[in-house]
């Protein structure tokens, strides 16, 4: 009787035993069915996000090459002003040896005219001189009778051949008298001409030289307008650089988006495959529970997961201004060029196994435990994984190397976890070390 009362009560419990195990199989098939329906609208939205960025890159070239059209124009334009201010340059040169020159043609005029005042006061002199012989002689001629003396003279001789010598003195003394007058009046007149050339000649030189200067004047205007130009110029070479150099920037993170979309995209698409594949290993799984009788253990999964390597915490989570996403564990071994190895955190699908261009050598591993979802990261392998896409692993299997690929500083092995699925904006991402025992 007893035994069959223990019969009765095994059978009542494995009955309730199986209601629940399928109760939570059910809700965690179904949760885990609406999660891949998530999935799929989330690949449009990753799809439409990719779409916009590229015009966003189409967008920022077409800018990119305004600006450079618009850099080869100011390039041009200071090219010209470069040539014109070398041009005024040499103009402005050219027009200082000008000045020089009639600097020096003035300092010999004015040698030349301090000359000639030494030869104007001879010739002053001189005619002075000459002039005060001809008033004596005028009146010694007016106290004598003039011109009568000289027949006098003449008239007096006392045979003719003394009539020819008196005629021929008195001849000579006139014509004398008369050339005195002629140089007289000749040195006078070239003093005159003398003094009138030397003046014009100096106001000559004088009104060429301010002419000349009055030139460099305006050349160094023009080249002063040209160096303000060519400053302006350079104001908005710098202004356009500086505008290319921030579409470049722009340019490369767009690029970098792109590509992180196009990554994220891809393990998207491989989450979406590894959860069909891991709903069906769960309803395999539920189904060959419920043939053995077996119940389904609950819970959400915390310290499940194994070590993924052996080493030392060198960067725990939440670093870096919040912006570390995981741990970082290193080993001296990998530092000295020794293979460590990676190994799964838990049994689980290979979500991608991948060079990412920040993560280096990546691999992505979808887990379902105690029916919750989660993915664990392992970045910067040394080698490419030893794993695929879609492979499944089992706890513990090594995956790969410890390295230094990617964006890494040294040998190590950076890890996250995420509850329930990697996303770019890491919006579900947990602390590794509450999940590792």
């Amino acid at each position: 009787m007893k035994k069959i009362v223990y019969m009765l009560i095994a059978v009542l419990i494995i009955g309730l035993g199986l209601v629940d195990f399928q109760k939570v199989s059910a809700e965690s098939i179904e949760d885990l069915e609406r999660k891949e329906e998530k999935i799929k609208e989330k690949k449009n939205d990753l799809k439409n996000q990719e779409e916009n960025t590229e015009e966003k890159i189409e967008e920022n070239l077409n800018k990119q090459e305004s600006v450079s059209n618009d850099i080869d124009s100011i390039n041009q334009q200071l090219s010209e002003t470069r040539n014109k201010i070398s041009t005024k340059e040499s103009e402005i040169v050219t027009t200082n040896n000008e000045i020089e020159d009639l600097k020096q043609q003035v300092k010999e005029i004015n040698q030349k005219i301090e000359e000639l005042k030494e030869e104007i006061e001879a010739m002053k002199k001189r005619i002075e001189e000459r002039e005060k012989m001809l008033k004596d002689r005028l009146r010694a001629i007016q106290s004598n009778g003039g011109n009568m003396k000289y027949v006098e003279v003449i008239l007096g001789s006392q045979n003719f051949g003394d009539f020819i010598s008196r005629t021929s003195a008195v001849n000579t003394i006139m014509d004398q008298d008369k050339n005195i007058m002629e140089r007289h009046m000749a040195e006078k007149k070239l003093m005159e001409e003398k003094k009138v050339e030397v003046q014009q000649k100096k106001e000559e030189i004088v009104q060429k030289k301010a002419k000349v200067e009055k030139k460099k004047a305006s050349l160094v205007n023009q080249k002063d307008e040209l160096e303000s130009l060519k400053s302006q110029l350079d104001d908005q070479m710098a202004e356009k650089e500086k505008l290319m150099g921030e579409l470049e920037k722009e340019q490369s993170h767009l690029e970098q988006h792109k590509m992180s979309l196009e990554e994220e995209q891809g393990i998207l698409r491989n989450q979406e495959a590894a959860l069909e594949k891991a709903i069906k290993q769960a309803k395999q799984e539920s189904a060959q529970l419920e043939q053995l009788g077996k119940n389904q253990p609950s819970g959400n999964g915390n310290g499940n997961f194994q070590w993924p390597t052996a080493g030392y915490i060198t960067d725990t989570y939440g670093t870096r201004g919040g912006t570390h996403y995981g741990i970082d564990v290193g080993n001296s071994t990998a530092r000295v060029g020794g293979d460590v190895p990676i190994r799964a955190v838990a049994s689980g699908v290979v979500t991608r196994s991948y060079k990412s261009s920040s993560y280096g050598y990546t691999v992505f591993i979808t887990h379902v435990v105690d029916g919750v979802q989660y993915e664990s990261v392992y970045a910067h392998m040394k080698y490419p994984p030893m794993v695929g896409d879609l492979q499944s692993v089992q706890k513990g299997q090594q995956i790969g190397v410890m390295g230094s690929t990617g964006r890494s500083t040294g040998p190590h092995l950076h890890f996250e976890i995420h509850q329930p699925k990697w996303t770019y904006n890491k919006r579900f991402r947990v602390n590794p070390l509450n999940y590792l025992n």
